[in-house]
């Protein structure tokens, strides 16, 4: 089962939220770096370098001397959650490494793996080299949105055009709102946040809180203290998980 995660523009914690997700997810996983920016969670998880320069695009190199999903298996990075059914596959190291990656390629061999869903970060939507195969092949799309003014207007309006630009015609699009600092941010409630988007035919499938000292653990260095499997962060994303796995089953082509 193939999840595509991505934001309208900005950055409002697409990474974050996906290795969150990824982390406390019910099921084997893979959290795909698809971000044509670049990678980022590699150096989280391995900032020594000890396994190496795994990639997406080492995959396709590897797969011109052994079939695809052999190749996707050598790129894999286990995630320290002590599980061993979490596994990182990290992106491109360069916007120009991520425009010669077979997009289509990758997507199908994602939709073959049959025990293993692959959550995808995916960036912006609208951003040069974004991956369009994924984001349409995938079951479901999630946008995550900033719980702020101008993220949830700007979102609200361009809705008939991302439809357009992925093909996501039905329910087979979700929203993951993403809680910013309260000292900067007028936030609204979410069940305000899920009834608009909701009259506008996309479900709310969850949200994160603001919870900067866990977040760090996925976007600086992985240290984590002995209260992070409690976190606000994980104890939100674990109903986040399951919520959003439950609608991209509906969807499973």
């Amino acid at each position: 089962m193939l999840i595509a995660f991505a934001s309208l523009q900005g950055s409002p914690g697409v990474s974050t939220a996906v290795a969150a997700l990824t982390w406390v997810w019910p099921r084997h996983a893979v959290l795909a770096e698809c971000d044509p920016t670049g990678a980022q969670a590699l150096d989280v998880f391995d900032p020594d370098g000890g396994h190496g320069q795994p990639s997406v695009f080492e995959v396709l190199v590897q797969a011109r001397s052994m079939p695809l999903h052999r190749a996707m298996s050598s790129q894999l990075v286990v995630l320290p959650d002590g599980t061993a059914c979490h596994h990182l596959l990290p992106g491109a190291r360069s916007p120009r490494e991520a425009e010669s990656l077979d997009w289509r390629r990758l997507t199908d061999l994602f939709l073959e793996l049959e025990t293993v869903d692959v959550l995808a970060d995916c960036g912006r939507v609208r951003a040069g080299g974004a991956p369009y195969a994924v984001l349409t092949g995938a079951a479901l799309m999630v946008l995550v949105v900033t719980n702020s003014r101008s993220s949830l207007r700007k979102l609200a309006a361009s809705l008939d055009v991302l439809r357009e630009e992925t093909g996501r015609a039905g329910d087979d699009l979700a929203l993951l709102v993403v809680d910013p600092d309260p000292r900067t941010h007028q936030r609204f409630p979410h069940r305000e946040i899920a009834d608009q988007f909701a009259a506008e035919g996309v479900p709310m499938a969850g949200w994160l809180p603001w919870d900067p000292v866990s977040a760090a653990q996925f976007t600086n260095l992985h240290r984590p203290g002995r209260r992070f499997e409690s976190s606000p962060l994980l104890t939100t994303a674990r109903k986040a998980a399951d919520e959003i796995g439950r609608r991209a089953v509906r969807h499973v082509r």
